[in-house]
């Protein structure tokens, strides 16, 4: 096969042109993720039982839902949660692997259902089922820095201008909105009912009746009079509109044919609909905005399609309405990937080095460097057919592949410089007898290095998945690398190589050759008498073999383990949480308390504050918060005080001094879609038909152990 390409370079040329042109034009249409996609599908189901409280949810809606969902094709576990507020949302986790499109239609079928047996209520509320991912990617606020507009305002801005059009974006799954929509609010007057004698559902049948969108027909249509020569459609007066249109409302008529208005005996508001949430930035009046993509989208791409959507948006904000990005998760993966990138090219440039100073030509120092790209890029025209993305585990690998395939071209320089140096030939005949030995050889190191990282592939669960891309990235690399080392490398060598001379070297660069030459040759041959010796005494040297062993297996069993260690990613999250029934004031209060102490903290540039909302718990409560701590870039974050586990630190010590409250601060999990906030969540299942109460105290005990054990941090019970 060698032979071939040494008498057609330029054959053997062009198909290494065409490799790299493929692995080229792949990298471009590549999607970019931080790791590969190992998220296992997740379809969320939600409605709006209004009035209802948490207790109530359970029984009637969640009951009737989950008794359907409950065996669908390929879940593997369901979660709910029934809020005081009458909302119920329930997560569906699936087999991983399983097609996101397909399990969200299983889980809609059986949806559907169940709704017979849902109360009237929701039925006219509506279901909804959609496929999301469990962490959120983007957070950003609409704020108004001069007070020109409430968090109202904002709110309903945002959700008819902005919200929509990001739904729309490829790969987003839902978008939280933490804010209420307008809404005519209705205060009776006790007394005043009392008095006329009016009940509550009067009104509301009232309000029914008389607000209302009506069709009123056509007047002139067919079958009409000969002479009728126009038709119009008519229009009434749909639904009510303001203030004034509720408060005319007729609930009853009197004898004198007078009538009692609803503004009799209410006060009309148009105002929040609710007060579920209170959002704020930079403990400043705003509305927040959460982003969550789908399992199977490119983040990269969706955020930066929502970013765009954002921003073509702002262009029409009126005067005084501004926009905020708090926290991006692809600014992380950019930055990950960037550092990858640079090490890929350090790491590049140190094998250049290296390969001259040993070679010392540059004519073969320019071979390996050209065969090298060639098994790189090429690598990633493998990468369509595998259906793999570019990401941390694949550039590494790829970075790992470097000292690799570099092997195979240095191996066949090497082999025709000694020929030419020690056989006289010139490069064509030492080339073709240097491929007769080495090209088993060759073979034999990428078949060999191949089946070191080949096995992982194999692996199953996330650790299969997550490893995979990174083995089979080597092994296709290894197999390009052995190609290009038995066509292309052999006709570089034959061009490019020039007999050898004898002649000595010259000038400050051929001095330092020869020193270092002289002295690589002192220490090989050090090396070779202590190998020598080494033999004569090989007994002792098995025993220091398994005494370095042991000490292996116990440090070990000592080093702390973890799936994926932590890192900064410019992003914290706090859970705040007050005792029960503390209304949303004091939480709001405390929450911007906490924003407030962040910010006092060097490195930290914005927060958000979320009063009604328990990440942890994936409902809303009152007496519950979430606050988020946007932290500057890593750029300026110089210092030891300023990394994201000193903020942590410092914030966690002045936290606890706030008396009224408990809070605890996370870190986003390392892999994106495993969950909320990195670290471990439990969840403990009643089987024996315990009340709640009781529930909350077997909690309460074993959160409280649970605090004594050295190894875990923190802990909450939602």
């Amino acid at each position: 096969m060698a032979n071939f390409f040494i008498n057609r370079p330029i054959f053997a040329i062009v198909i290494a042109i065409l490799i790299t042109l493929a692995g080229g034009i792949a990298a471009f249409r590549l999607p970019v993720a931080q790791y590969p996609q190992i998220t296992p599908p997740q379809v969320n189901v939600s409605t709006m039982y209004t009035g209802a409280n948490a207790d109530v949810v359970e029984k009637t809606v969640a009951q009737v839902i989950e008794q359907q969902v409950n065996g669908v094709a390929g879940a593997v576990a369901l979660s709910s949660t029934s809020a005081d507020t009458g909302r119920y949302s329930l997560n569906v986790k699936f087999e991983l692997g399983e097609n996101p499109d397909m399990v969200t239609m299983y889980t809609q079928n059986r949806v559907v259902q169940a709704n017979a047996g849902l109360p009237q209520d929701v039925q006219l509320t509506g279901v909804t089922t959609r496929k999301v991912s469990p962490d959120t990617a983007l957070y950003f606020s609409l704020i108004s820095p001069k007070g020109d507009y409430d968090s109202v305002f904002l709110k309903n801005y945002g959700s008819i201008n902005i919200i929509d059009d990001i739904r729309r974006v490829k790969g987003v799954g839902d978008v939280g909105e933490y804010g209420s929509d307008f809404g005519m609010r209705i205060w009776l007057k006790p007394d005043k009912l009392a008095q006329l004698k009016i009940t509550a559902a009067d009104i509301v049948s009232a309000i029914k009746e008389q607000n209302v969108q009506a069709p009123a027909g056509t007047i002139g249509q067919l079958p009409s009079l000969a002479q009728q020569e126009f038709q119009y459609t008519a229009s009434v007066q749909g639904r009510l509109v303001t203030e004034e249109d509720f408060k005319k409302i007729i609930l009853r008529s009197q004898a004198d044919g007078s009538a009692i208005h609803l503004g009799d005996v209410a006060t009309v508001e148009l105002s929040a609909r609710d007060n579920t949430f209170k959002s704020s930035f930079n403990s400043g009046d705003a509305v927040v905005f959460a982003v969550q993509l789908t399992t199977e989208a490119n983040a990269l791409e969706s955020i930066g399609g929502v970013l765009q959507v954002i921003e073509d948006a702002s262009k029409r904000f009126p005067p005084g309405m501004e926009y905020k990005i708090l926290n991006d998760n692809t600014k992380y993966i950019r930055e990950s990937l960037n550092k990858v990138f640079h090490t890929f090219i350090e790491a590049l440039v140190l094998v250049l080095i290296i390969v001259y100073l040993f070679l010392q030509s540059w004519r073969a120092t320019l071979i390996p460097m050209l065969a090298v790209p060639v098994s790189l890029i090429g690598t990633f025209g493998a990468f369509v057919v595998l259906g793999f993305s570019i990401n941390t585990l694949t550039l590494f690998a790829m970075v790992l592949a470097i000292g690799l395939v570099v092997d195979d071209a240095i191996i066949v320089v090497e082999a025709v410089e000694h020929h030419m140096r020690h056989s006289g030939l010139n490069p064509k005949e030492a080339t073709i007898r240097a491929m007769g030995e080495v090209s088993g050889p060759v073979v034999a190191i990428a078949c060999v290095l191949s089946s070191v990282f080949l096995p992982v592939a194999f692996f199953g669960g996330t650790t299969g998945v997550l490893y995979k891309q990174f083995a089979l990235t080597i092994a296709v690399s290894m197999a390009l690398s052995a190609i290009v080392a038995l066509s292309l490398t052999p006709a570089l060598c034959s061009l490019l190589l020039q007999p050898y001379t004898g002649q000595a070297r010259t000038g400050i660069v051929g001095h330092f050759f020869d020193w270092f030459n002289n002295w690589f040759d002192r220490v090989l041959e050090k090396y070779s008498e202590g190998v020598r010796r080494s033999i004569r005494k090989a007994r002792l040297w098995g025993v220091a073999l398994a005494v370095i062993c042991i000490l292996c297996g116990g440090i070990l069993r000592m080093i702390p383990s973890t799936f994926v260690p932590n890192e900064d990613q410019g992003f914290i999250l706090s859970v705040v949480s007050l005792p029960e029934a503390a209304n949303m004031n004091r939480t709001r209060a405390v929450a911007q308390q906490v924003g407030e102490i962040y910010r006092s903290i060097p490195g930290v540039e914005n927060t958000m504050e979320v009063a009604g909302f328990d990440i942890l718990a994936g409902g809303q409560k009152s007496n519950g918060a979430m606050v988020g701590a946007g932290m500057k870039p890593w750029a300026e974050r110089t210092t030891a005080d300023m990394q994201l586990k000193a903020v942590i630190g410092q914030a966690m010590g002045k936290l606890s001094a706030i008396p009224e409250a408990t809070v605890f601060s996370f870190t986003p999990p390392s892999l994106p879609g495993i969950g909320a906030v990195g670290g471990l969540t439990l969840m403990i299942q009643d089987r024996g038909g315990a009340s709640l109460e009781e529930m909350n105290n077997v909690s309460q005990q074993f959160i409280a152990a649970v605090r004594q054990r050295p190894e875990i941090s923190m802990g909450s019970g939602k």
